[in-house]
């Protein structure tokens, strides 16, 4: 019974976050007002929406996709996003409620969940979502299990490998990374540690390989197509951050060495 309330409460807390996510990502980019006390409204028709409206997922789905109002399509966003952050926090919530790290660990999964959004749908990184989860992710190394400067290194070798990358790139038509991901670099470092940074750090690029080959496949895209570098990243770092262990022990084992 205990476990069936914890489970659902993560399911409803994923709900309600990803629902904010949503507006979230929305404003920040579009540089609106009103993130913490505004009311919603449609995108396109900007009418203000009400509780019924507001219900994640179902809300889409009793509406069939579109708006209550007038009624143009909600793209699939929406509903996606609240899936995504439910899914998540539930996989989550139900491993570690009972641990040390419970709630550190949420807030950091919250986190690298917008990143992953933002990123997702914009191309881009916004500031005022990096800098606080790299700022919390920097006092939480202070508390962690391995060494402080395991975890400052580990932010070290992040911040350098893109920062290189952009540094050698910037004039050219394409670089080849963005300045935002100088700052994933870093807080994926900060909240892995050298060793794991650097496997998960694989890890994202296969991601990265496997959802660009079909593109090319399909002629969608060429040599020359910006990827949203935080989409791979976040879903490498928070399955880290899930199973470290194991994803780490399994990789060092196939090559056959040791740490």
């Amino acid at each position: 019974m205990i476990n069936f309330l914890i489970g659902l409460g993560a399911v409803f807390g994923g709900a309600i976050l990803g629902s904010f996510t949503t507006m979230l990502v929305h404003r920040l980019h579009y540089d609106e007002t009103g993130i913490w006390g505004g009311r919603s409204r449609c995108p396109q028709c900007r009418h203000v929406l009400g509780i019924l409206q507001l219900i994640p997922v179902f809300s889409w789905l009793f509406q069939r996709g579109k708006c209550a109002f007038c009624k143009k399509k909600i793209p699939y966003f929406y509903p996606l996003t609240e899936l995504v952050f439910i899914t998540t926090f539930f996989l989550f919530v139900q491993k570690f409620y009972s641990t040390d790290v419970f709630y550190p660990l949420l807030i950091a999964v919250f986190f690298l969940l917008v990143i992953f959004i933002y990123d997702v749908r914009f191309m881009e990184v916004d500031r005022r979502i990096s800098f606080p989860a790299i700022g919390l992710a920097l006092i939480w190394s202070f508390f962690r299990e391995l060494s402080f400067q395991e975890y400052l290194i580990g932010g070290g070798i992040g911040f350098l490998f893109y920062f290189v990358q952009f540094f050698y790139s910037r004039k050219k038509e394409h670089p080849w990374v963005g300045e935002g991901d100088i700052e994933l670099g870093l807080l994926c470092g900060l909240l892995l540690g050298w060793k794991y940074f650097l496997v998960m750090l694989f890890l994202a690029y296969i991601l990265g390989v496997f959802y660009a080959l079909p593109l090319l496949f399909l002629g969608k895209a060429n040599a020359k197509t910006a990827l949203p570098m935080g989409a791979f990243l976040m879903p490498a770092i928070l399955a880290f951050l899930y199973a470290g262990e194991n994803i780490f022990s399994w990789y060092i084992n196939m090559l056959g060495i040791s740490f």
